[in-house]
């Protein structure tokens, strides 16, 4: 069966975890003989895709639809995003939303990074939350009923329950996807020396917590030193890291590298010991198995998705905690531990992510759910 399936990704050109997730659905759908509309803000920016994942994207049709009623944020576009949706499906049979992290109208697959009520508990005022979002509270009480005929994936089991909690069902668990390039390292990229340096992958903003990496700097040896590369989206978190930095007196130990491309993140990880994640509560953590991909030991807090696939032993809980361990982890890595962190992410591979996402989305539309 041959359908024309329209993808909502407002942000796609944003090129972070989530578009991500989108592109690879996309590609899986057009492997299989789909025809795929992408509705998005721009055009699709192809020399972004290369530059940040190594390769173009291809549909059959562009949708651009700036729709705005609200700002370009994560929670304020929910009642626009659903007019768009709305609009997407008079041009296809089905949609897919790896977007939203709501149930919106008109769609029937939904692919949740975390489900959006739960996303703004704390973001926000409550009685603005009450206000905002009261309407979209209304709708999902109603809805709640006819759930279970929409196809719902979640990103982590940490994902899952809090979706089971805010819909009542249990959505399929599709972890993401680790690029191949990611993946595919020789033994000798294990064997070589590396540099006691700490590698952190992150669009640099506020909400990931990147503001410790300084204070850890602090409490770990003159001779670690730290690395902290992603897309630049906050001048100012940037510059508290910067400003942090230098009034800690450790500078010089911390390097801060902007909209790194993907070559040389590449050689950066394969160059590194240890892999810091700062976030808490992270939903999942793509960057985190990348990093174990090419070798590195991980290092995370004890909370959220990450606590899925990071032994006990490399996950912390405060400050203290994440500069002991990385201590430990940068005097004990060795090419035995860089291949047995690589192992462990070699199950998130893009050729399992996409054969999942098929099988059950086929599934699905033939009743069998």
């Amino acid at each position: 069966m041959i359908l024309i399936v329209g993808v909502f990704s407002p942000v796609i050109n944003w090129c972070g975890g989530a578009e991500w997730v989108a592109i690879n659905i996309i590609t899986a759908l057009k492997e299989h003989g789909h025809q795929v509309i992408v509705l998005s803000d721009k055009p699709l920016n192809q020399n972004k895709f290369m530059h940040v994942f190594g390769r173009k994207l291809w549909v059959d049709q562009q949708l651009v639809l700036p729709l705005r009623c609200f700002s370009s944020t994560d929670y304020h576009n929910i009642y626009t995003d659903a007019i768009r949706c709305l609009m997407l499906k008079t041009k296809c049979e089905v949609i897919i939303d790896p977007f939203s992290n709501a149930i919106l109208p008109g769609v029937n697959v939904s692919y949740i990074h975390y489900p959006l009520l739960k996303r703004v508990e704390a973001a926000m005022p409550i009685t603005r939350n009450k206000a905002f979002f009261y309407p979209y509270k209304i709708y999902l009480d109603f809805i709640k009923s006819k759930v279970g005929n929409k196809l719902i994936f979640a990103n982590s089991k940490f994902t899952a329950n809090a979706i089971k909690t805010e819909i009542g069902i249990n959505p399929h668990i599709l972890y993401p996807p680790v690029s191949s390039e990611i993946l595919n390292h020789s033994l000798l990229d294990f064997e070589k020396q590396r540099e006691n340096n700490v590698i952190t992958v992150s669009r640099i903003c506020r909400q990931k917590g990147l503001e410790i990496i300084p204070y850890i700097a602090k409490s770990c040896r003159r001779e670690i030193s730290f690395t902290i590369a992603g897309l630049l989206d906050s001048q100012e978190a940037l510059n508290s890291i910067v400003k942090l930095a230098k009034d800690l007196k450790v500078s010089e130990r911390i390097k801060i590298i902007t909209n790194i491309d993907r070559a040389h993140l590449r050689r950066v990880l394969s160059n590194s010991k240890v892999y810091l994640h700062t976030s808490i509560n992270e939903h999942f953590g793509i960057s985190i198995v990348e990093a174990m991909a090419s070798g590195c030991i991980p290092v995370v807090h004890n909370s959220g998705g990450p606590k899925e696939f990071v032994p006990l032993n490399q996950r912390f809980n405060n400050i203290e905690e994440a500069a002991d361990i990385v201590g430990m982890a940068i005097d004990c890595w060795s090419p035995t531990h860089a291949r047995k962190f690589s192992k462990i992410a070699e199950r998130f591979c893009i050729k399992n992510f996409s054969k999942q996402f098929i099988d059950i989305f086929h599934s699905h539309l033939q009743g069998d759910n």
